[in-house]
């Protein structure tokens, strides 16, 4: 099979061959994206949409300027369109020129997909970067999941990042080069071995290439085999995480699991909240060890960019406070329970029965699905309404007025909601009007004193 039947072979099976779409080409001159320039330019005519490329001056070697007029001359003479910029060298920082580099460029790349309505921006990642990739992530530590590497296709700016020479080794991509006459620069900075990536090229690949040729596509069928158990794993872990996050005491849920169904259960959720944090093990570790922890039924963990998991007793959750100004209110949250009364503070309890109880001598008779539970007591939020019998809405905020509740009282007091966050009760001052439906079943919910 020759580079171009394989490229060609794969473009198809990624869904990329449609001929009505708009492609930017990322092209540093380098030989990995002349050689994927060349090979999109040869694609089928039912398969090859309108191409420009794209192209970033960085400004940091003399040769910069070279390779940009050899780009815009080689464009010319192909007839494809050409957009290009610079890195202003009054931007570039003192240290982290690497991430500052790629942060530059990729906000282009952005630009670029929505001032040319564009769909996608191809880059040059090959196998032996995906393999450093996966080398780099192994060194420094972190999440199973990014051993997998760089994804085939990602989101940007609407559009999508799509990495079509991941599968081809970059000596394959040079024999290619050297075969065809494709014209390119060689980037005189990865000879530098400043820059770990560097280091693992240079270094650490040619010696694991000495123990075995084949390295690089070893490590590469491992990444595949395992973002394949990984899927399978993770659609496993979310059908476990639906039924446990839906219980109203959801720690006795998660821990009935082993622990290392736990740590998994646990990766897993927070993964799917806050896709953009790490979580390491210590802190999953920590997480565990509150939830299991029957002397402290309260308590949260803190994590980067202001996420945190917090217990509340039998309850807990993966979230991110918005403000400040809302942990107070955070703080009086109760989960609650079944067929049980429970304490809720200011001397009073709160019941949620399924049949009716003797004990309850004033109750209301609200019609709720599964999906309303775990019900939760919390203190009133700006925004909270009650569901009139007209099918209309008020205000919290009304509902207290008219209830002559005086203002220095108005903020501590307690609401009754669903998981949804529908108000169900102003307690001890208004309930919601909820009609029965042929999919709802009555609940008997009581309040009164300790």
């Amino acid at each position: 099979m020759t580079l171009k039947s394989d490229f060609q072979r794969n473009w198809q099976a990624q869904g990329w061959a449609d001929p009505q779409q708009h492609g930017l080409v990322a092209v540093s001159t380098g030989v990995d994206s002349m050689v994927l320039l060349q090979l999109l330019m040869t694609l089928p005519v039912t398969m090859r949409p309108k191409l420009t490329v794209v192209h970033v001056n960085h400004q940091l070697r003399q040769q910069s300027q070279t390779e940009a007029a050899f780009l815009k001359k080689w464009c010319a003479a192909h007839q494809i369109s050409l957009v290009t910029t610079k890195w202003p060298i009054d931007q570039h920082p003192s240290h982290g020129v690497e991430a500052a580099a790629r942060a530059f460029r990729y906000d282009f790349f952005a630009q670029q997909l929505h001032q040319q309505k564009a769909d996608w921006v191809a880059t040059a990642h090959q196998a032996d970067e995906q393999v450093e990739t996966i080398l780099l992530k192994l060194i420094r530590g972190g999440q199973l999941a990014q051993l997998t590497g760089m994804a085939a296709s990602r989101p940007l700016a609407g559009g999508r990042v799509i990495r079509p020479l991941l599968p081809f080794t970059k000596e394959r991509l040079k024999a290619y080069a050297r075969e065809q006459q494709v014209p390119w620069y060689e980037d005189a900075t990865n000879q530098e071995l400043i820059a770990s990536r560097n280091r693992v090229r240079h270094q650490l690949i040619p010696l694991l290439k000495q123990e075995n040729p084949q390295v690089v596509e070893h490590v590469m069928t491992y990444a595949q085999q395992l973002q394949a158990t990984l899927m399978i794993s993770d659609q496993a872990l979310d059908q476990q995480l639906q039924t446990i996050m839906t219980r109203s005491d959801n720690v006795a849920g998660l821990l009935r699991h082993s622990i290392a169904e736990q740590r998994l259960l646990l990766t897993r959720l927070i993964k799917q909240q806050a896709p953009t944090i790490s979580a390491g093990y210590p802190q999953i570790y920590q997480c565990l060890q509150l939830l299991a922890n029957g002397q402290h039924p309260t308590g949260s963990v803190v994590f980067s960019e202001g996420w945190q998991l917090t217990k509340s007793y039998t309850h807990f959750r993966f979230w991110q406070p918005k403000k400040n100004d809302e942990k107070s209110v955070e703080h009086f949250r109760f989960m609650v329970d079944l067929d049980q009364w429970q304490s809720i503070g200011h001397g009073r309890q709160l019941g949620c029965f399924t049949t009716d109880t003797a004990k309850m001598i004033t109750h209301e008779t609200i019609a709720l699905t599964t999906a309303d539970f775990p019900l939760m007591v919390r203190e009133w939020q700006a925004g909270d309404r009650l569901r009139l019998r007209t099918g209309h809405h008020q205000p919290v905020r009304r509902a207290l007025i008219n209830a002559k509740i005086p203002r220095e009282q108005r903020a501590q007091q307690q609401v009754l909601v669903t998981a949804q966050g529908t108000v169900l009760a102003v307690l001890g001052v208004k309930w919601a009007v909820r009609p029965p439906r042929s999919h709802t079943k009555n609940y008997h919910i009581g309040l009164k004193a300790e």
